[in-house]
């Protein structure tokens, strides 16, 4: 790694030529660190998206709230305001608004039940879901070899045509000047990924990952790169060889006037009806999973979690953040 970059970087189209040195990488990043940068270059260019968010949080409150997630209830789609979940545990009101586009809605059902700056980009939203979504495809194939699975495993349980929790995200938040580190703010609490794979764009600091000694590692922006990780669900499903790690957003200092913040993410998750248990043979006694939940349950139960209306003490914030190596069953 080059001074100044905290994670591994993988190229994403040595990948696609089956490059085994870079296929060891990919591997080894996702069994320790669970995130690295993946070198795209023009073949996934967010910035439309970045436009849009820009004219989807312009919208006037009120008109954004006609599509309010109910996250109350395990609903994870649609526009989230500012405050509407936890950012400590102390249950402190996040500082982040964000607005979750269902993969279905785009590609399976061409839903029209979206705020018509959206609606006039649905063309090009399905173009950024589908090569998001091969992108991903290409990386569940490299780690179900690596599991020693059948390649096509993974893959399978997530096809773009079956309904699945899939989501693009588009958040906002908005930094404001701090003179030192010590004056941090939290803008959304240190918690993992609850799906799969996890494909994300920033053009500025926010981000920090925890390192292996327990300190926050500040992962800036990489032109031409995207920032991937690994999330609960691929814990699960390879019986905890896989690493999800634990990140947040954070108000960054060094800025000299409020400035706002956008993202563009793109979540993976199993179909819905995959039952969350492992694939892999590894030795382990692991519990009787004959009951274990769908990928639709647990994700409805992880939202739930997140909820400022749903906060009751610390035992709420522990549950809602998921780390599903450390935590067996906790999600």
């Amino acid at each position: 790694m080059s001074d100044g970059v905290v994670l591994p970087i993988i190229d994403y189209n040595r990948l696609t030529q089956k490059d085994s040195t870079e296929a060891n990488k990919l591997f080894h990043a996702s069994t320790n660190v669970g995130f690295f940068y993946l070198k795209v270059n023009d073949e996934l260019d967010p910035t439309p998206m970045f436009t849009l968010a820009e004219k989807v949080f312009a919208l006037p409150l009120d008109t954004k709230n006609e599509y309010a997630m109910d996250g109350k209830n395990g609903v994870y789609f649609g526009y989230k305001a500012v405050g509407s979940m936890f950012a400590d545990r102390k249950g402190t009101p996040d500082t982040i608004e964000f607005w979750n586009i269902s993969k279905d809605d785009i590609v399976i059902h061409n839903s029209n039940n979206f705020p018509q700056v959206i609606l006039d980009q649905k063309t090009i939203l399905h173009k950024y879901i589908n090569k998001s979504h091969e992108i991903i495809l290409v990386i569940l194939e490299i780690l179900s070899s690596k599991l020693e699975l059948d390649p096509q495993l993974l893959p399978r349980l997530h096809r773009i045509t079956q309904s699945s929790g899939d989501q693009l995200r588009l958040t906002k938040s908005t930094i404001c000047p701090i003179d030192n580190q010590s004056s941090i703010s939290i803008a959304l609490g240190a918690h993992t990924d609850f799906g799969s794979i996890t494909v994300l764009f920033n053009r500025l600091p926010g981000l920090q990952v925890l390192g292996p000694d327990g300190e926050w590692l500040d992962v800036e922006p990489l032109s031409g790169h995207a920032i991937v990780n690994l999330g609960d669900a691929m814990v699960k499903l390879s019986g905890g060889i896989l690493k999800s790690n634990i990140h947040r957003v954070v108000n960054t200092y060094g800025v000299t006037e409020s400035t706002d913040r956008y993202s563009i993410v793109y979540f993976s998750r199993p179909e819905n009806d995959v039952r969350m248990k492992s694939l892999v043979d590894n030795g382990k006694n692991n519990p009787d999973d004959s009951d274990a939940l769908t990928a639709q349950e647990w994700i409805a139960r992880r939202v739930k979690n997140y909820q400022t209306a749903n906060y009751k003490n610390e035992e709420t914030y522990e549950l809602s953040r998921g780390t599903e190596g450390n935590r067996e069953g906790s999600m």
